[in-house]
C-alpha cells in the first residue's frame, strides 16, 4: 500500500506548512469534480482503504443515509472535498498563512463544483469557509451567502462533522435537521404559507368583539407575554398574547393581543383590570392547554399582576428536554427544528 504524498501543488508554494515538515499534499482534487447541486466540505483528507477520501466510511455512511431519508439523492448530485488539502492540518497547526494558502485550493474545488448548497462539516471547514475563527455553535444551521473570487455565489450551512455522529449518536438529532432544513429552504424553496390574523385590542368593547371565540373554544391555547426585563419583582408586562391552536390540525382560531404596561398603548386602570380578568379567567381554566415557552418565567410575572390560579399547563422547553434533552431549547431553536419555514 502506497501511501507516500505526491508532490505539492504549486499554488502551495510558500506555504509554511511545507517550511515545517509537515506531510506533502494530497491532490484530493485530481479526482473527478463534476457539478453537483450539494457540496460537502470535510476538515482534512483521511485515508481510507488505501486511498485519501474527505470522509472515513461510516462517516460517509452517515451522510448518504441522511440523504437518503430525504428522498432527494435521485433528485440532486453530491460532490464532497476537505478543506485543506494537507492530512496534518488542523485547528491547531492552522495559521493565517496557511489558511491563505488552503483557501486558494477550497475555492477552486467550489469552482469546479459550482454548488447550490455547500454544508461546512466541523470547526476547520467552518474557519476555512469563514475566513476567520470561528464558534460552531453560533453560526451552525444558520445559511450565509459567500462569493468565490470568481463570483460563484454559494450559500453555505455549518453543521456538525459526522464523525461527531459516529462517535456521540445523540448528535444525530442536529446533524440530521440542519441538513434536512437546508436542502428544504434553500434547494426545494420550501417556504411557510402560514397567515396570522391578530386583534390588538385597546378597549373593553374590542376585546367583547373575540371574547366569545375565546371563551367557547376548546382549542389548545399558545400563550407569551413581553416584558420589560427579566426580574418579575420589577420590571412590567408590556404585552400578553395568547393565540388559539388545534393540536390535531394546527389551525389556527385567533390571536388576541392585549397590552398591560405598555408605553405606546396608553391605556386606563380599568381596561387593564378587564385585561387582567380575561386573562385569569382563561388561565383557570380547566378544559384547555395552556402552552407556553419557558412557562416559570411568564407565571411569575402574571401572578404578580394578580394572575396566580393556572391550570394545565405544557411548558415547550421542558417537553424539548424530555425529548432531546442533550440540544439548545430556545424559543428560536424549537422553531428551526419543528417549522424551519418560518422566519424567527
Amino acid at each position: 500500500m502506497d501511501l507516500s504524498f505526491k508532490k505539492p501543488n504549486p499554488k502551495c508554494s510558500g506555504c509554511p506548512a511545507l517550511k515545517m515538515n509537515l506531510p506533502r499534499h494530497t491532490i484530493l482534487e485530481e479526482e473527478i469534480e463534476e457539478e453537483c447541486d450539494i457540496l460537502f466540505v470535510a476538515e482534512s483528507p483521511k485515508m481510507h482503504e488505501g486511498d485519501w477520501s474527505p470522509f472515513r466510511a461510516q462517516e460517509y455512511s452517515v451522510i448518504m443515509n441522511q440523504l437518503a431519508g430525504l428522498g432527494i439523492l435521485d433528485k440532486f448530485k453530491v460532490g464532497m472535498t476537505t478543506a485543506v488539502k494537507c492530512p496534518t492540518i488542523n485547528t491547531d497547526t492552522l495559521n493565517p498563512e496557511i489558511r491563505k494558502a488552503c483557501t486558494q485550493h477550497l475555492y477552486d474545488s467550489i469552482e469546479r463544483y459550482k454548488p447550490r448548497l455547500v454544508f461546512a462539516c466541523g470547526k476547520l471547514a467552518t474557519t476555512m469557509l469563514y475566513g476567520k475563527a470561528t464558534l460552531e455553535s453560533r453560526v451552525r444551521g444558520k445559511p450565509i451567502t459567500l462569493e468565490s473570487p470568481n463570483g460563484h455565489k454559494f450559500p453555505v450551512v455549518v453543521i456538525k462533522h459526522p464523525f461527531e455522529v459516529v462517535s456521540e449518536p445523540r448528535n444525530a438529532f442536529l446533524f440530521s435537521t440542519d441538513i434536512r432544513n437546508g436542502v428544504n429552504n434553500i434547494l426545494l424553496g420550501k417556504s411557510s404559507e402560514v397567515q396570522v390574523d391578530y386583534t390588538f385590542a385597546m378597549s373593553v368593547s374590542e376585546l367583547n368583539d373575540v371574547r366569545d371565540t375565546f371563551l367557547e373554544s376548546k382549542m389548545d391555547m399558545a400563550i407569551d407575554i413581553e416584558t420589560t426585563g427579566l426580574n418579575f419583582m420589577k420590571d412590567t408586562i408590556h404585552t400578553v398574547s395568547m393565540t388559539l391552536v388545534d393540536r390535531n390540525t394546527g389551525e389556527l382560531g385567533g390571536t388576541l393581543v392585549l397590552p398591560i404596561d405598555h408605553p405606546e398603548a396608553k391605556i386606563s386602570s380599568r381596561v387593564k383590570a378587564s385585561f387582567l380578568g380575561f386573562i385569569e379567567h382563561m388561565m383557570k381554566r380547566k378544559d384547555i392547554r395552556k402552552v407556553l415557552q419557558n412557562a416559570t418565567f411568564d407565571l411569575k410575572f402574571l401572578k404578580r399582576y394578580g394572575v396566580e390560579e393556572v391550570h394545565d399547563v405544557y411548558d415547550t422547553r421542558l417537553l424539548q428536554h424530555l425529548y432531546k434533552e442533550d440540544v439548545p431549547k430556545s424559543l428560536s431553536d424549537l422553531v428551526y427544528y419543528y417549522f424551519p419555514e418560518e422566519e424567527f
